[in-house]
């Protein structure tokens, strides 16, 4: 059942305005605040699905735990980091010294690029992927190769190992943002023992954010080849299929003198007792995680359809958001939404001009949503 954040802290018994200041707001609230929604605060009727944010929040198990939580114990440091460090390592029948924790995997993010990438030590990256290492190798003054993905908009492997060569860091993110496409465990396998073939000193980072939601049987992480090899890592966020954006978690999993490299190369934040209650009690849940995927997928399917019967391609979908040709600037597309209080995302060169990422909300709200979609999309480009 989806809880509205303000619903959910006074279940905690927390109370209003100081839980919801300014450091508590979700990438959801802030799109909402920069879109204009300031001057009259939070919209309950306004559909924000521009983050891929889990419009449906933890599961109750999360929730049970957090309340569990909330207690004068709060004022001690926290006692369940360890705990959560195993059950992460659970996960993938390892030991607790293959994974960092961080506040939030966006830091680990920061920390790979500075352990790897330097002015005469590149990047290499897809286009249009995640830019947010992009950007960290632009401080750094260290060369970026973006490499264009394929006309099925696949993560093209083959020309970002050949770009590896000499490189400090290649970023892939699989299943990928914003175009939703993904590779299996075989493909990415055979691209890093590619790549440290010919290039051994070049560092692989594998961001999973959306790997819960790949749309087949199996999942199938890199975290094997993260134990594997050396600076080979992959990187994992609750933000998203487990609907805590709110409470910021991350991980990063390999070797441990790999993931010492991030450790010393940024702060990565101190993970506090609610959240990590949160998240051990996630990882539990199996069952939750499947009704999960479940529902997204149901939800996805839905808004794919609606767009295919617009005469709107997009490729299949491993996330929790879309990709869609609209064949007309994003940014014509999401002002036209935004008129409706309908919100889709940013940008994402080099296709802004004709593709827009709309991320996947609840099923009400795609209803409505794709009911917006239709009468903008009704109006010739």
């Amino acid at each position: 059942m989806a809880v509205s954040r303000r619903a959910f802290f006074r279940t905690l018994g927390i109370g209003g305005a100081g839980v919801l200041s300014s450091s508590f707001l979700t990438r959801h609230e802030l799109e909402l605040l920069a879109m204009g929604q300031a001057s009259r605060g939070y919209d309950p009727a306004a559909i924000v699905i521009s983050s891929n944010e889990n419009p449906r929040g933890p599961g109750d198990a999360a929730l049970e735990a957090l309340r569990g939580r909330v207690t004068p114990r709060v004022g001690r440091y926290a006692d369940n980091i360890q705990e959560l460090t195993a059950s992460v390592a659970k996960l993938y029948g390892s030991k607790p010294e293959h994974v960092l924790l961080a506040t939030g995997s966006s830091l680990e993010l920061t920390a790979a690029a500075r352990a790897y990438l330097s002015p005469g030590k590149g990047l290499v990256n897809g286009s249009p992927s995640y830019s947010s290492t992009d950007r960290v190798a632009t401080d750094l003054k260290a060369p970026v190769k973006l490499v264009p993905v394929t006309k099925d908009l696949m993560l093209d492997l083959d020309a970002m190992a050949a770009a590896a060569k000499g490189a400090g860091l290649v970023f892939l993110c699989n299943p990928n943002n914003p175009t939703s496409t993904a590779h299996t465990a075989s493909e990415v396998g055979d691209f890093i023992a590619k790549v440290k073939a010919t290039s051994p000193g070049t560092a692989i980072h594998i961001d999973e954010a959306y790997i819960d939601y790949f749309d087949m049987p199996q999942i199938p992480t890199a975290a094997p080849f993260a134990l594997q090899y050396p600076d080979v890592l992959i990187t994992r966020t609750f933000s998203k299929a487990y609907g805590m954006a709110g409470l910021r978690l991350g991980y990063a999993f390999g070797q441990p003198a790999t993931l010492k490299k991030l450790d010393e190369a940024w702060g990565l934040g101190s993970v506090n007792t609610l959240t990590a209650a949160a998240a051990i009690a996630s990882l539990n849940d199996t069952a939750h995680m499947a009704a999960e995927r479940k529902e997204n997928a149901r939800v996805r399917d839905f808004t794919l359809k609606a767009f295919k019967e617009m005469g709107y391609d997009a490729p299949k979908s491993h996330t929790n958001f879309v990709f869609v040709n609209i064949r007309r600037p994003a940014k014509v597309f999401r002002d036209e939404c935004a008129k409706e209080k309908v919100f889709v995302a940013r940008d994402f060169p080099p296709m802004e001009k004709t593709h827009c990422r709309i991320s996947i909300g609840t099923w009400d709200e795609m209803q409505r949503a794709v009911q917006v979609f239709r009468r903008v999309l009704s109006t010739p480009a």
